[in-house]
Protein backbone atom coordinates (compact mmCIF):
# COMPACT_ATOMS: atom_id res chain seq x y z
CA UNK A 1 0.00 0.00 0.00
CA UNK A 2 1.28 3.36 -0.82
CA UNK A 3 -0.15 5.66 1.16
CA UNK A 4 1.41 6.87 4.26
CA UNK A 5 -0.62 7.97 7.77
CA UNK A 6 2.73 8.76 9.92
CA UNK A 7 2.09 12.44 9.51
CA UNK A 8 -1.66 11.27 10.30
CA UNK A 9 -0.89 9.14 14.12
CA UNK A 10 1.53 12.47 14.58
CA UNK A 11 -2.08 14.17 15.85
CA UNK A 12 -3.16 12.32 19.19
CA UNK A 13 -6.61 10.20 18.13
CA UNK A 14 -6.93 11.27 14.89
CA UNK A 15 -9.69 8.64 14.13
CA UNK A 16 -10.69 8.47 17.94
CA UNK A 17 -9.98 7.79 20.90
CA UNK A 18 -12.51 5.38 22.09
CA UNK A 19 -13.26 1.30 20.62
CA UNK A 20 -15.42 0.82 17.80
CA UNK A 21 -19.47 1.39 18.70
CA UNK A 22 -19.40 -1.85 16.86
CA UNK A 23 -16.40 -3.69 18.80
CA UNK A 24 -18.39 -2.52 22.28
CA UNK A 25 -21.81 -3.90 20.98
CA UNK A 26 -20.20 -7.65 20.21
CA UNK A 27 -18.04 -7.80 22.80
CA UNK A 28 -19.64 -11.09 23.81
CA UNK A 29 -17.99 -12.79 20.60
CA UNK A 30 -14.48 -12.07 21.98
CA UNK A 31 -13.86 -14.27 24.74
CA UNK A 32 -11.41 -13.32 27.42
CA UNK A 33 -8.29 -14.91 26.33
CA UNK A 34 -8.13 -14.83 23.01
CA UNK A 35 -5.59 -14.70 20.47
CA UNK A 36 -6.89 -11.38 18.52
CA UNK A 37 -5.20 -9.52 15.11
CA UNK A 38 -6.08 -6.02 14.77
CA UNK A 39 -4.87 -4.92 11.02
CA UNK A 40 -4.17 -1.59 10.73
CA UNK A 41 -4.39 -1.06 13.89
CA UNK A 42 -3.66 2.45 13.94
CA UNK A 43 -2.97 3.92 17.39
CA UNK A 44 -4.76 1.42 19.53
CA UNK A 45 -8.69 2.51 19.33
CA UNK A 46 -9.59 -1.54 19.78
CA UNK A 47 -6.31 -3.35 20.87
CA UNK A 48 -5.91 -2.07 24.07
CA UNK A 49 -9.54 -2.12 25.22
CA UNK A 50 -9.44 -5.48 24.07
CA UNK A 51 -5.88 -5.69 26.09
CA UNK A 52 -7.26 -4.77 29.39
CA UNK A 53 -9.69 -7.72 28.79
CA UNK A 54 -6.86 -10.36 28.98
CA UNK A 55 -6.89 -10.77 25.06
CA UNK A 56 -3.73 -11.38 23.18
CA UNK A 57 -3.17 -8.97 21.00
CA UNK A 58 -1.06 -7.97 17.96
CA UNK A 59 -1.39 -4.72 16.08
CA UNK A 60 -0.66 -4.76 13.01
CA UNK A 61 0.11 -1.47 10.97
CA UNK A 62 2.92 -0.16 8.50
CA UNK A 63 3.07 3.62 10.77
CA UNK A 64 5.74 3.24 12.80
CA UNK A 65 4.80 6.25 14.44
CA UNK A 66 1.05 4.81 15.33
CA UNK A 67 2.62 2.01 16.51
CA UNK A 68 4.84 3.85 18.99
CA UNK A 69 1.86 4.96 20.52
CA UNK A 70 -0.10 1.84 21.11
CA UNK A 71 4.05 0.55 22.75
CA UNK A 72 3.68 3.98 24.92
CA UNK A 73 0.44 3.38 26.18
CA UNK A 74 0.17 -0.48 26.85
CA UNK A 75 3.58 0.12 29.11
CA UNK A 76 2.22 3.04 31.12
CA UNK A 77 -1.43 0.54 31.38
CA UNK A 78 0.84 -2.26 31.87
CA UNK A 79 -0.67 -4.03 29.18
CA UNK A 80 0.79 -6.88 26.99
CA UNK A 81 0.88 -6.03 23.16
CA UNK A 82 2.71 -7.42 20.54
CA UNK A 83 3.52 -4.93 17.68
CA UNK A 84 3.87 -5.99 14.06
CA UNK A 85 5.41 -2.64 11.57
CA UNK A 86 4.13 -3.99 8.70
CA UNK A 87 1.62 -3.99 5.96
CA UNK A 88 -0.79 -7.53 6.10
CA UNK A 89 0.61 -7.70 2.11
CA UNK A 90 4.20 -8.50 4.22
CA UNK A 91 2.62 -10.02 7.46
CA UNK A 92 2.91 -14.20 7.76
CA UNK A 93 1.54 -15.12 11.34
CA UNK A 94 2.51 -17.78 13.36
CA UNK A 95 -1.16 -20.00 13.54
CA UNK A 96 -4.59 -18.86 13.24
CA UNK A 97 -6.60 -16.46 15.16
CA UNK A 98 -9.57 -16.29 17.59
CA UNK A 99 -10.90 -12.91 16.16
CA UNK A 100 -9.78 -10.78 13.72
CA UNK A 101 -10.22 -7.18 13.46
CA UNK A 102 -10.24 -5.21 10.17
CA UNK A 103 -11.57 -1.85 10.76
CA UNK A 104 -11.30 0.81 8.08
CA UNK A 105 -8.62 -0.65 5.87
CA UNK A 106 -11.18 -2.02 2.76
CA UNK A 107 -11.51 1.29 1.53
CA UNK A 108 -8.17 2.76 1.12
CA UNK A 109 -6.90 -0.50 -0.92
CA UNK A 110 -6.67 -1.19 -4.41
CA UNK A 111 -8.80 -4.12 -6.09
CA UNK A 112 -6.10 -6.44 -5.93
CA UNK A 113 -4.84 -5.46 -2.99
CA UNK A 114 -8.68 -6.66 -1.56
CA UNK A 115 -8.43 -9.64 -2.73
CA UNK A 116 -5.42 -10.31 -1.48
CA UNK A 117 -6.45 -9.23 2.09
CA UNK A 118 -9.45 -11.56 1.48
CA UNK A 119 -7.65 -13.90 0.86
CA UNK A 120 -5.51 -13.63 3.99
CA UNK A 121 -8.38 -13.01 6.12
CA UNK A 122 -9.35 -16.46 4.86
CA UNK A 123 -6.51 -18.55 6.07
CA UNK A 124 -5.76 -16.44 9.58
CA UNK A 125 -8.76 -16.77 11.30
CA UNK A 126 -9.65 -20.51 12.83
CA UNK A 127 -12.61 -22.39 12.03
CA UNK A 128 -15.22 -20.95 14.31
CA UNK A 129 -13.64 -17.69 14.56
CA UNK A 130 -15.11 -14.58 14.19
CA UNK A 131 -14.34 -11.26 11.88
CA UNK A 132 -15.12 -7.91 12.46
CA UNK A 133 -14.67 -5.75 9.52
CA UNK A 134 -15.87 -2.47 7.80
CA UNK A 135 -16.03 -0.95 4.37
CA UNK A 136 -17.54 1.59 2.28
CA UNK A 137 -20.42 1.31 -0.42
CA UNK A 138 -21.39 3.07 -3.63
CA UNK A 139 -23.49 5.62 -1.55
CA UNK A 140 -20.46 6.87 0.39
CA UNK A 141 -20.69 10.87 -0.67
CA UNK A 142 -17.55 10.96 -1.70
CA UNK A 143 -18.12 7.79 -4.54
CA UNK A 144 -19.57 11.18 -7.48
CA UNK A 145 -16.45 13.29 -6.01
CA UNK A 146 -13.88 11.00 -7.06
CA UNK A 147 -15.28 9.65 -10.02
CA UNK A 148 -14.43 12.59 -11.54
CA UNK A 149 -11.38 13.84 -9.77
CA UNK A 150 -9.42 10.46 -9.45
CA UNK A 151 -8.29 7.72 -11.96
CA UNK A 152 -10.58 5.15 -11.91
CA UNK A 153 -8.94 2.03 -11.75
CA UNK A 154 -12.06 -0.04 -12.01
CA UNK A 155 -15.98 0.11 -11.82
CA UNK A 156 -15.63 0.88 -7.71
CA UNK A 157 -11.84 1.70 -7.60
CA UNK A 158 -9.75 4.82 -8.13
CA UNK A 159 -6.55 6.14 -7.89
CA UNK A 160 -5.58 9.55 -6.42
CA UNK A 161 -3.44 11.28 -9.49
CA UNK A 162 -0.25 11.55 -7.63
CA UNK A 163 -0.68 8.06 -7.64
CA UNK A 164 0.01 7.52 -3.78
CA UNK A 165 -3.61 6.64 -2.58
CA UNK A 166 -6.48 4.58 -3.12
CA UNK A 167 -10.14 4.02 -2.75
CA UNK A 168 -12.86 1.27 -3.02
CA UNK A 169 -16.50 0.75 -3.08
CA UNK A 170 -18.54 -2.19 -2.69
CA UNK A 171 -21.72 -2.83 -4.14
CA UNK A 172 -24.73 -3.44 -1.72
CA UNK A 173 -24.14 -7.29 -0.38
CA UNK A 174 -21.01 -7.92 -2.11
CA UNK A 175 -19.27 -8.05 0.83
CA UNK A 176 -21.40 -10.86 1.88
CA UNK A 177 -20.77 -12.47 -1.38
CA UNK A 178 -16.72 -12.04 -0.32
CA UNK A 179 -17.33 -14.20 3.20
CA UNK A 180 -20.12 -16.30 1.17
CA UNK A 181 -19.81 -19.95 3.30
CA UNK A 182 -20.01 -17.52 6.16
CA UNK A 183 -21.87 -17.09 8.60
CA UNK A 184 -23.25 -13.26 9.43
CA UNK A 185 -24.16 -12.47 13.59
CA UNK A 186 -24.58 -8.79 12.32
CA UNK A 187 -24.26 -6.83 8.63
CA UNK A 188 -25.04 -3.33 8.73
CA UNK A 189 -25.39 -1.48 5.06
CA UNK A 190 -26.23 2.80 5.07
CA UNK A 191 -25.38 6.34 6.35
CA UNK A 192 -23.03 6.25 9.05
CA UNK A 193 -22.84 8.65 11.90
CA UNK A 194 -21.94 12.27 11.70
CA UNK A 195 -18.33 12.71 12.59
CA UNK A 196 -14.27 14.50 12.19
CA UNK A 197 -10.90 13.45 12.29
CA UNK A 198 -8.53 15.88 13.65
CA UNK A 199 -9.28 19.42 12.76
CA UNK A 200 -11.41 18.28 9.63
CA UNK A 201 -14.68 19.10 8.79
CA UNK A 202 -17.88 17.04 9.65
CA UNK A 203 -18.08 14.18 7.55
CA UNK A 204 -20.12 10.81 7.48
CA UNK A 205 -19.94 7.32 5.37
CA UNK A 206 -21.31 5.04 3.64
CA UNK A 207 -20.90 2.35 6.01
CA UNK A 208 -20.57 -1.34 5.95
CA UNK A 209 -20.38 -3.21 8.62
CA UNK A 210 -19.91 -7.28 9.15
CA UNK A 211 -19.61 -9.43 12.10
CA UNK A 212 -18.57 -12.72 10.48
CA UNK A 213 -17.91 -16.55 11.80
CA UNK A 214 -16.07 -18.61 9.69
CA UNK A 215 -17.51 -22.32 9.06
Amino acid sequence: MAENYDATYEQADYFGADASPLLEKYAEWIPAGARVLDIGAGQGRNTLPLAHRGCQMTALDPSVVALETINERAASQNLSVETVARSYLDYEPEGTFDVILCFGLVQILSYQECASLVSRLHQWLKSGGTLFLTAWHVEDPSFARLEKEWDRLGIRSFRSPDGERHRLYLEKGEILQLFFRWQPVHHFEGMGPWHRHGDGAEERHGDIEALLTKP
